[in-house]
């Protein structure tokens, strides 16, 4: 499994923090979606500090959730959260995904936003794993992106545009891919799931929107590590950092934000 390029640390918990309020509605839709509220145990993989692993919990009361992810870090934050927010259902698992296969417990459901794009070299082994964890008629629901280079600006802007290359190759040359979504129904099918439902979300977010505003705090938290990996240059990162500030004062101004897949697998 290769490492999270994102970073492993407390300002990135603080994002995915912010991340999560930003999709939480998409997220609790694709949970409903997927049945996971029948299911008496679920499998949230590559859970990070737990923030979808709280909103499977929240939607999910009467399953018991296993929590995997193999940084110390996210896991060792999730157990403080555990404890402070007194919630009994909820069960860590410091491991790595690739290890699945060495635990004897299944699932009834697995769920998993923004991880199969890390783990791009392995995939097919690791769906593979899902489909032999789950239990007969088990779900599977994943968050991925669909693309990362269809995010416009209106008015367009040419600094915004070096943002959104950047972006989409910031995971290519690390290892990852933000164009997962048009390849994982048939990756998914491989591993032997039928597909039960496909959708995508994201796409129009004027300026103060939830999108349009993680959107935002994306690129001040990533562009500087752009810069730095020459995937952009400082006049473009400087650029695009005013034309975010501009934006606040133009009216009807909006971006379209990256598109996200949301898709339920069954296994039979």
């Amino acid at each position: 499994m290769e490492d999270y390029f994102l970073g492993v640390h407390q300002k990135e918990v603080e994002r995915l923090d912010r991340q999560h309020t930003a999709w939480q509605p998409e997220t609790a839709q694709l949970i409903k979606q997927a049945n996971l509220p029948n299911c008496k145990s679920i499998l949230d993989f590559g859970c990070g500090p737990g923030f979808t692993t709280f909103e499977i919990a929240k939607h999910c009361p009467n399953a018991q959730i296993t929590a995997l992810d193999k940084a110390t870090l996210y896991q060792n934050y999730l157990k403080h959260q555990i404890e402070q927010k007194k919630i009994k259902n909820i069960q860590p698992l410091y491991e790595d995904v690739l290890n699945l296969l060495n635990h004897q417990e299944t699932f009834d459901g697995a769920f998993c936003r923004w991880v199969l794009a890390f783990l791009i070299p392995d995939l097919p082994n690791i769906l593979s794993a899902i489909y032999e964890k789950l239990n007969p008629g088990g779900v599977f629901a994943a968050m991925e992106y669909l693309t990362l280079g269809n995010v416009l600006s209106s008015p367009p802007n040419d600094d915004f545009l070096a943002n959104t290359s950047a972006w989409h190759n910031f995971y290519l040359t690390n290892g990852g891919d933000a164009n997962i979504g048009t390849y994982l129904p048939q990756l998914l099918m491989d591993a032997g799931f039928i597909i039960e439902h496909q959708t995508s979300v994201g796409g129009f977010a004027p300026v103060g929107h939830r999108w349009w505003q993680w959107w935002r705090e994306a690129h001040e938290d990533f562009a500087p590590i752009f810069v730095e990996q020459n995937l952009m240059t400082s006049a473009e990162h400087q650029g695009a950092t005013e034309f975010f500030n501009a934006q606040e004062t133009m009216e009807n101004s909006f971006i379209y934000s990256p598109i996200i897949m949301q898709i339920v697998a069954r296994k039979l």
